[in-house]
């Protein structure tokens, strides 16, 4: 169950237009909807998300080069070259999936754009939300982020999650007390 908002809680101005156009596509909205929140985030998304693979490929990099396995095709230079741009790709890579989380709460609902190939948007009426979880693990506070699972009484797991979240106790507090104005 949702608790209730706290006391101090007051919710803030809508968001301006000009960022809703240029983060949204169009006709997402709804006529009467107000934006309560449009995030995306932390930029920290992309080295976090990016870092374990960046880790084994300057392991297995060094690993070529001390056991010279591939060291008729490739020299030390060429292979730390390769490497480097495997990394670099990596980040484009990230770079392209931050680009395409989009977070937005609404008076009415929730919505949730994912995905660079494969589109992913999530839409939920706030009436149907029966359980938020804020998820602050030791890594994300150390950089003052959390995550936002939110679920419907359908399912036992979280339906949608909003990763990485800069503020993550005040986002929090703000949907939940647009939940409860809702319900």
């Amino acid at each position: 169950m949702i608790a209730p908002p706290p006391p101090h809680f007051t919710e803030g101005p809508a968001v301006a237009r000009e960022t809703i156009d240029a983060m949204l596509p169009p006709a997402i909205l709804h006529g009467d909807e107000v934006v309560l929140i449009l995030a995306k985030p932390s930029l920290w998304f992309i080295p976090m998300t990016s870092g374990r693979f960046m880790l084994i490929v300057a392991a297995v990099s060094a690993l070529v080069v001390r056991t010279r396995i591939a060291e008729s095709a490739l020299s030390p230079q060429n292979l730390a070259i390769l490497a480097t741009l495997v990394c670099l790709g990596r980040l484009v890579w990230a770079l392209l999936v931050w680009t395409s989380h989009v977070y937005l709460l609404t008076n009415q609902r929730i919505v949730t754009i994912k995905g660079v190939v494969n589109v992913a948007i999530f839409q939920c009426n706030l009436r149907n939300i029966q359980r938020t979880t804020l998820y602050k693990p030791f890594v994300l506070r150390l950089f003052g982020l959390g995550s936002i699972g939110l679920a419907t009484a359908a399912t036992t797991e979280c339906d949608t999650l909003w990763e990485m979240l800069p503020r993550p106790v005040a986002t929090h507090e703000q949907i939940v007390a647009a939940i409860h104005r809702v319900q």
